[in-house]
């Protein structure tokens, strides 16, 4: 049962993000080349960012995951402003930050579920991986999505100097905290502050698209 809960997470994982993506497409019809370019930028982002990261302490949680969360916060997110600033400015609409948020999350789950496989027959998955998978990758989706619909909103309005830091500081958050919650074996309280981070950007991405009345609003 713990190989089937790993083959099901890791196909959630990497084909949950595609399946949302031609879903938005068909609803919306927005374009899908904001989610390519997500994609293909997360390359250079987290290579730059694993080799930073390697020099960091690796026998003081806080001293690793207080800097890790910056990094990897101002990397992502200040690599999200800059595409969606200069190179995808045509796409004006929220319903086409919604493709590049997913295109980051692909990137991200598609290493995700491929640790879920090469669990198979190991015994050592947890118990709970089909849950922890589908979890993950809502999660995931929401997060990303909703950071970018924020720095969107900002490049969009004129006050990318409040939105862009902020979304930095929820990445930043999340990640340093969920670093520390879990090495410390707070794994409940873990997810609480994740489900409790997604919940605030999810809805500050919700009063930034009313914001920006878009004429897709009501969907």
């Amino acid at each position: 049962m713990l190989d089937l809960g790993c083959v099901l997470a890791g196909i959630i994982q990497i084909l949950g993000p595609v399946t949302l993506l031609i879903l938005w497409h068909k609803k919306t019809g927005a374009r899908f080349y904001p989610a390519l370019i997500a994609y293909a930028v997360c390359f250079p982002v987290f290579i730059v960012g694993a080799g930073i990261r390697s020099g960091f302490p690796q026998d003081d949680p806080i001293a690793f995951y207080v800097p890790q969360g910056f990094l990897f916060g101002i990397l992502e997110e200040g690599a999200k402003y800059l595409v969606l600033r200069f190179h995808l400015a045509s796409y004006d609409s929220t319903k086409d930050a919604v493709p590049y948020g997913i295109g980051h999350s692909c990137y991200e789950l598609f290493a995700s579920g491929l640790s879920c496989f090469g669990l198979i027959g190991t015994g050592n998955a947890p118990s709970d991986i089909f849950l922890a998978g589908v979890y993950g990758t809502g999660s995931s989706v929401i997060g990303t999505v909703s950071l970018t619909i924020l720095i969107h909103y900002g490049i969009h309005t004129g006050r990318s100097k409040i939105t862009l830091p902020a979304a930095i500081l929820l990445h930043a958050a999340g990640n340093m905290g969920k670093g520390l919650l879990l090495e410390c074996g707070l794994t409940e309280i873990a997810f609480a502050l994740d489900l409790l981070l997604t919940a605030g950007a999810c809805y500050a991405a919700y009063r930034c698209r009313k914001a920006m009345e878009d004429p897709f609003a009501d969907i």
